[in-house]
């Protein structure tokens, strides 16, 4: 592969996927210098790979995975000055390193070498770098090293080394840097001490405890101890010759700085995170060529001055740097060098604080504990707690009466700064009626605030010329004697707010040239004398608001010259034109002082809490005294009525909203109260109301106003194709009929005659339209195919939906949405229909149910001793006050043997709880009988006649249960009667219960069909028969029975 190369010197082969090279390989290569095989694949190192390269001087097999050298490979490349074997997965030291005794450098770093023992190294005599980081080496013994009389460098970091003898490196004279970080040594004593050499010990991340000056050489200049247990940095010989000049000791337990804790020859030193709490005066003193110094995050919280002093720094050399955030530093009097230790930097015996921002101070005073940074701390808040002190030059501390001796009274808390300048007592708090006296003559600041003091005596703080600052507020003080405050010629600020003060005479503030700043705010102050604060002349703040201050002339404060802030906020100020002119116009001048000038109102009424107020307007002139309100007030004031009327709107907004949402969701919104609560919201149209006139008493009271679909016998009649009639039985009926909504259904194919539905459908579904509630269109692609493909059908059925498309129901698959669109007789049904339902949708039955109204009260027929005749087309119809008038066209309805036996009822039922309406046309037979059972299809058999019954053929045969009504349908004659044959009927009931008494509502029996057809007897026939017949005998007193004449 090599051939001709002769005169190649440098070989990189990096970075491959090499994982063999053949024997002899580099044979060519006689000239070759530099090889580099790193990060490759490489296993394993022959005998005969290196041959022929007798030249090289630098090998590097870093990043491969040998594991196994031959003890031969290295025998020809015998001159090999650098070899690097790091990163791969050798267990030993290999024995190929014994040809190679010209080796400077060895790298066997990342390996898996867990030792090596006398002899690992023999011949190696010129190696001067040993690596040896990220094995697994254990103990240190003498010997290991002994065959490197030429070591410099060694690097045994990140191993497990947890004992290292003390002789172990006592042949490596020359040894200068050992790196033994990252192992797990606790002991160090006596192993460095013999290696004159060394500059660099880097013993950082170990377990050491214990830790000594006297462990290291003195030409040591490079210490790293940090990461360990060490808790103090010992120096018992007080060895002062040390050369030390970088020492990182951070990340250890060290509690204590002192002189002898810090080299005098170091220049960075490093003990930051620590425990230190105590650094000893003149610490950095003697350290001349100290640079920097970091403390950070340490346990410090108090450090003298002194700590930090250090010998006068040349003008040619920058001051040290110090670094002491990060400590919970308790700033009392001994700290208040603290803020403006940056300002000392002219006499250069105090280094710079880097992170003085960064410095919080915690300081304690009367008024609590608070945290500020150290930079901007004032000094009168370094103070310290004393319960008594006694000056030097005070010579009767041993008398009671001594005006010079601080004592602090019993129950209060006296703080005092390094000079005394501040000498604060506070006894807030304390519930105490009257003011303390041994209250020391050299306070400055006296705080009462809490008591319940009620009064103020005279002289009472007689000789405390020092008092700066008093507070006796919310102390319930209600009013104050003459020369109270004689005696404070120095008070600069009073707090007298939030008490009970009625008036102010005018000496309360005599002899107060010096006070600043005066808080009167929220007392009930309603009188202030003219020359009340006259002898302020040093005031500047005065606060007025929240007292009851009427005609107070505020301008007088201008003899006050240096007043620049104001309040007089919350105070009901008359409104009287006078007054409320000047006030206006000094407001108006003196508006940069007046802070509240906006919340200055004034009020009429006459009484000390007004009903009515205005604010004050600077900006008008005109005035006016009707009713105590001017041009200068606001007529009426929209702020008094914002809220309200905000609300109003707010709820007027919200109710449209409400509204508005609730007529666009409607029908989802009424289904769903519906389903949950029996509520339906949505009515259907009312109907032709029945009149009262001819009704009885009874009657009318419990008919009231009625819907036309109340009286209609259906709730819903329900058209589908005979294909779809196991889903419209066992899904959709048994849903409807038995469910909770108990509606009365018209099946199509169920209820309907089988001979109308084959031959003539438009009588039938006109008839049964009429009689429903609602009409539902199940509507599949079996039904477009049978039913709808029926011109009759359709016909009937566009008849019957005229004028009630909107009661139309219509129940689709999902599958038949471009059939009904070409259809242009169905697309219209679809666009006015009162609801479309898909099959499965989501809340199918409750939308259903909700769309199909039922029926809630029972139709009563009432008795009366009247006997009225309705004539309805060409019908007459007698009845004692029947509340039921139907129109011509639907269909006619009687009683057939399933009616109950009146004598036992007292009134004629449906099973469903309606009463069956007795329907009469001028075709229409006279007699109630059963239908023949050649029109019925599918009804139930009916009952045996019984010997009643025969004996009275023209009464409806009786039955021991409730039965349907039967439908009995007279097309074909209907129009050819005449008018003139007009039909009386007269019904005789017993007085009934009101509407929906003893309702059932289950659904009428299959047999509820269309029962008779009598249209093949003509009427003169039937007419002629009942002439023959014998009258029929009266009705028994007692008795329900319904009689047709």
């Amino acid at each position: 592969m090599f051939k001709d190369l002769f005169f190649l010197q440098i070989l990189d082969l990096r970075n491959n996927s090499i994982d063999r090279i053949e024997s002899n390989a580099f044979l060519p290569l006689y000239n070759l210098h530099t090889l580099e095989l790193s990060d490759n694949k490489l296993h394993t190192i022959g005998a005969q790979l290196f041959n022929g390269l007798f030249v090289l001087n630098r090998l590097t097999m870093s990043g491969n995975s040998i594991s196994n050298i031959d003890t031969m490979a290295f025998r020809n490349c015998s001159d090999l000055k650098e070899l690097d074997l790091s990163g791969n997965e050798l267990t030993a030291v290999p024995d190929a390193l014994r040809d190679l005794a010209f080796l400077k450098t060895l790298d066997l770093g990342e390996n898996r070498i867990s030792e090596f023992h006398n002899g690992s190294f023999r011949n190696l005599h010129q190696l001067t770098g040993l690596r040896l980081i990220g094995n697994d080496i254990g103990n240190l013994t003498h010997g290991m090293l002994w065959d490197l009389p030429n070591l410099q460098i060694l690097n045994l970091a990140r191993n497990k080394v947890q004992h290292v003898e003390r002789h172990a490196f006592e042949r490596n004279i020359k040894l200068e840097a050992i790196r033994l970080d990252g192992n797990f040594l606790s002991e160090i004593n006596g192993v460095f001490t013999s290696i004159t050499s060394l500059l660099l010990l880097n013993l950082s991340e170990n377990h050491i405890e214990w830790f000594d000056y006297a462990f290291i050489p003195v030409n040591l200049k490079w210490l790293d101890i940090h990461g360990n247990f060490i808790e103090s940095l010992g120096n018992y010989y007080k060895i002062r010759n040390s050369k030390v000049k970088t020492l990182d000791a951070s990340h250890n337990r060290i509690t204590e700085l002192s002189p002898l804790s810090v080299p005098d020859s170091v220049e960075l030193l490093f003990i930051n995170n620590n425990y230190i709490s105590i650094v000893r005066p003149n610490t950095f003193a003697d350290k001349v060529n100290l640079t920097r110094v970091d403390m950070y995050a340490n346990m410090i919280e108090t450090m003298e001055l002194t700590s930090l002093l250090l010998i006068k720094v040349p003008e040619n050399k920058p001051l040290p740097e110090f670094y002491i955030g990060g400590n919970p530093f308790n700033c009392n009097c001994s700290m208040d060098w603290l803020p403006a230790i940056n300002n000392q930097t002219s006499t250069r015996e105090y280094p710079r604080v880097m992170d003085l921002d960064n410095a919080m101070c915690r300081t304690s005073g009367p008024r609590g504990v608070a945290i500020v940074p150290a930079s901007t701390a004032r000094s009168e808040q370094f103070l310290c707690r004393y319960e008594a002190h006694c000056f030097a030059l005070c010579h009767c501390c041993d008398f009671d009466a001594c005006d010079c001796e601080m004592t602090c009274p019993a129950g209060c808390k006296c703080y005092n700064d390094r000079t005394w300048n501040t000498n604060a007592v506070d006894c807030s708090g304390l519930g105490v009626e009257e003011i303390p006296r041994r209250i020391p003559m050299d306070a400055t600041e006296v705080y009462l605030d809490g008591n319940v003091l009620r009064e103020l005596q005279n002289h009472v703080f007689i000789g405390r010329k020092n008092m700066r600052v008093l507070y006796v507020n919310a102390s319930g003080i209600e009013s104050i004697q003459n020369r109270t405050f004689n005696g404070l010629n120095n008070l600069q600020i009073l707090h007298l707010e939030d008490n009970r003060i009625r008036e102010l005479k005018g000496f309360e503030f005599e002899r107060l040239s010096h006070l600043r700043e005066l808080y009167l705010q929220n007392n009930m102050i309603g009188f202030i004398g003219n020359l009340t604060f006259l002898p302020l002349r040093s005031l500047e703040i005065l606060r007025l608001h929240g007292n009851r201050l009427v005609t107070f002339p505020v301008w007088q404060v201008t003899l006050n010259a240096r007043l620049v802030e104001l309040s007089l906020g919350g105070n009901p100020w008359s409104c009287r034109c006078k007054f409320l002119q000047e006030l206006s116009s000094w407001v108006s001048d003196n508006a940069h002082k007046v802070i509240d000038a906006g919340d200055v109102w004034c009020y009429y009424g006459g009484d000390a809490r007004p009903s009515y107020r205005r604010r004050l307007n600077v900006n008008e002139t005109a005035c006016s005294d009707y009713f105590a309100q001017g041009g200068v007030i606001e007529s009426i004031m929209v702020s008094d009525y914002l809220p309200l009327v905000a609300a109003t709107l707010s709820a007027i907004i919200v109710l449209l909203v409400i509204i508005v949402l609730a007529f666009v969701f409607r029908e989802p919104v009424g289904a769903w109260a519906y389903s949950k609560y029996g509520l339906r919201f949505l009515r259907t149209k009312p109907g032709k109301a029945v009149t009262t006139a001819s009704m009885g008493p009874a009657a009318a009271m419990t008919t009231g106003c009625c819907d036309v679909d109340r009286d209609r016998l259906y709730d819903c009649y329900v058209c589908y194709s005979p294909n779809d009639e196991d889903f419209v039985l066992h899904s959709l009926a048994v849903e409807l009929e038995h469910g909770a909504a108990g509606l009365r259904l018209c099946l199509h194919h169920r209820d309907l005659p089988c001979v109308l539905r084959a031959s003539a459908p438009a009588p039938a579904v006109l008839e049964a339209v009429d009689a429903s509630r609602r009409v539902l269109i199940v509507l599949t692609r079996d039904f477009l195919q049978t039913e709808w493909s029926r011109f009759e059908f359709r016909a009937a059925l566009h008849e019957a939906l005229r004028g009630r498309a909107s009661q139309l129901i219509v129940i689709q698959a999902c599958n038949i949405s471009t059939e009904v669109e070409r259809d242009p007789e169905l697309r219209p049904y679809l666009r006015t229909a009162a609801l479309i339902l898909t099959w499965g949708e989501k809340r199918f039955w409750e939308r259903l149910r909700y769309a199909i109204p039922s029926s809630t009260t029972t139709a009563i027929i009432a008795t009366s001793t009247t006997t009225t005749t309705t004539a309805v087309g060409d019908v007459s119809v007698e009845s004692k006050s029947s509340p039921l008038v139907y129109k011509r066209n639907i269909n006619t309805y009687t009683l057939d043997g399933g009616v109950g036996s009146l004598e036992k009822t007292g009134m004629s039922t449906l099973r469903g709880g309606q009463r069956a309406a007795l329907f009469k046309d001028a075709s229409s037979a006279l007699m109630l009988q059963h239908a023949p059972p050649a029109y019925s299809c599918g009804g139930a058999p009916l009952p045996p006649m019984l010997p009643q019954q025969q004996q009275q053929p023209q009464l409806p045969p009786p039955s021991s249960s409730p039965a349907q009504p039967r439908l009995t349908v007279n097309h074909a004659y209907r129009d050819a009667v005449p008018a003139s044959n007009l039909i009386t009927t007269t019904v005789a009931t017993t007085n009934t219960a009101n509407c929906g008494v003893g309702e059932d509502h289950r659904r009428p029996l299959s047999e509820h069909i269309y029962s008779s057809i009598d249209s093949d007897y003509s009427t003169l026939e039937r007419t002629a028969w009942r002439q023959q017949q014998p009258p029929p005998p009266p009705p028994p007193p007692t008795s329900g029975q319904a009689y047709l004449v």
